[in-house]
């Protein structure tokens, strides 16, 4: 009889209606998209956008500034030591005692590295 006393009371209990909704709900999950969105772009995609603007920067400085007798590294890993360039092309010398050169796009030049073969590291002229 008791359970039954508390089921009559729980159903007599006022329940919400349908369309009372909480202060605000209609509109948070909109806009707590929009700050997520937000905070994503700030904190992930602009940081990449300009690392990948400074990268690319360099990489046209560097091909640009190709000349004679710099050693470089291909994008397939060839090893080798400029001997011409054009505004397209690049011809590079891998092996000296057979004299093999390789004509190449200059787009596929990936690093300028020094006789060993270790990337060179840029030495400030300013400094004295």
């Amino acid at each position: 009889m008791e359970t039954y006393a508390l089921i009559a009371a729980e159903s007599a209990a006022p329940s919400p209606s349908p369309e009372q909704a909480p202060p605000g709900g209609n509109y948070s999950l909109p806009i707590m998209m929009v700050l997520l969105f937000g905070v994503f772009y700030l904190l992930v995609w602009r940081p990449q956008s300009k690392k990948r603007k400074e990268e690319q920067k360099k990489r046209e400085e560097m091909l640009k500034n190709l000349k004679k007798n710099d050693y470089v590294v291909t994008i397939g890993g060839i090893h080798g030591i400029v001997s011409t360039v054009t505004e397209e092309e690049v011809v590079l010398k891998v092996d000296e005692k057979s004299d093999v050169r390789i004509r190449m796009a200059r787009e596929a030049i990936n690093k300028v590295v020094g006789p060993d073969g270790k990337e060179e590291e840029k030495k400030d002229r300013g400094s004295a």
